[in-house]
């Protein structure tokens, strides 16, 4: 991986980390799976995954793999 491609994908994970901030001030629950997948506006890896984790660190739904 490039500089530039982990530069990107950082922004990527932000934009992710962005999404669950909005989703939060109008839900009064954590969302779930199939909603996260729904609102993700990318439609490959390693986007789709990285957008995800910044989600999912956002709502603090850290995930163990």
């Amino acid at each position: 991986m490039t500089d530039n491609d982990a530069f990107r994908l950082s922004r990527v994970e932000a934009h992710g980390w962005n999404a669950a901030q909005r989703v939060l001030a109008s839900e009064a629950n954590t969302p779930d799976d199939a909603r996260i997948a729904r609102i993700n506006p990318h439609s490959s890896d390693p986007e789709r995954e990285r957008w995800r984790v910044g989600f999912m660190n956002a709502v603090g739904m850290r995930e163990t793999k």
